[in-house]
């Protein structure tokens, strides 16, 4: 197989052509890093496949904000923050594997120069409902790690 289109544009070619194309509902799977807040799932790992959700962008595209799609619901955090998944379903988003929650609780940040180097073309999954959209951007706007400073950053 050749190469993709992705494997020969340059990174700045590709932020031209990718993050004005990147709008809020948009679901995407990428190796993330702690870097983005993401803890690899094996010792020796230093990324994690995720599907994720973008929330906002900064009025100058250089930060992404989104929330994380999970299998389940991490019993070790506080009641007050597993009340904040919002459960997503197989039947209204194919490309998951199983039915599951998108963590509401913490919103997350990637580079722009850090998205673009791990984009992949086939990296976009799928686009959330507006009502999905609308529910979780409330839900986020609700929980108690995010800060007033966070959601105007990224328009919310």
């Amino acid at each position: 197989m050749g190469a993709s289109i992705a494997d020969i544009l340059s990174n700045k070619e590709k932020s031209q052509l990718v993050l004005p194309n990147i709008n809020k509902g948009d679901v995407f799977k990428m190796r993330l890093t702690p870097k983005e807040g993401i803890i690899p799932k094996n010792k020796g790992d230093n990324d994690r496949d995720k599907y994720f959700i973008i929330v906002g962008k900064t009025a100058n595209n250089a930060l992404i904000g989104f929330v994380v799609i999970n299998s389940n619901i991490n019993t070790n955090i506080s009641k007050e923050l597993q009340y904040l998944h919002y459960p997503i379903n197989v039947s209204d988003y194919p490309f998951l594997k199983k039915n599951s929650f998108v963590c509401c609780a913490e919103l997350k940040e990637i580079t722009a120069d850090n998205f673009i180097d791990r984009y992949e073309g086939e990296g976009r999954c799928g686009k959330l409902t507006n009502e999905d959209l609308e529910l979780i951007i409330g839900a986020l706007k609700s929980s108690p790690l995010v800060t007033p400073k966070q959601l105007k950053r990224f328009g919310l």
